[in-house]
């Protein structure tokens, strides 16, 4: 699992890795980044310097971890440093909501059987 603040969350988030890619549903404003954690309810993605995302920002993301594809739509929730910002999913499919599940219980499985 991913150290710092998972106690107050609602969900676990798991260290991972995979490619993402972020537009703002206001502005199209779009930005390739990396996730490094993943929950059931958000992500940390890391944009490097010079994103112009900002707090409570409505986006769509597209990302990959594990050669699993997802979609989700989401907000912009506190920015981490000058590079990464956390994402809240806010809006899942049905079959993306059992995807991303599916991701979870299996990066979970990965660190149980470390």
């Amino acid at each position: 699992m991913a150290s710092g603040e998972e106690d107050r969350r609602q969900h676990p988030r798991f260290l991972c890795a995979g490619e993402a890619e972020i537009r703002s549903l206001p502005s199209g404003y779009n930005r390739r980044g990396k996730i490094s954690n993943l929950s059931l309810s958000g992500c940390l993605l890391d944009l490097g310097k010079g994103h112009s995302f900002i707090r409570a920002e409505a986006v769509e993301m597209t990302f990959t971890v594990r050669q699993l594809p997802l979609r989700v739509q989401g907000a912009i929730g506190a920015h981490h440093g000058e590079t990464a910002v956390g994402v809240e999913f806010t809006l899942l499919t049905e079959r993306g909501k059992l995807q991303l599940l599916q991701l979870i219980q299996e990066l979970a499985e990965i660190i149980k059987n470390r």
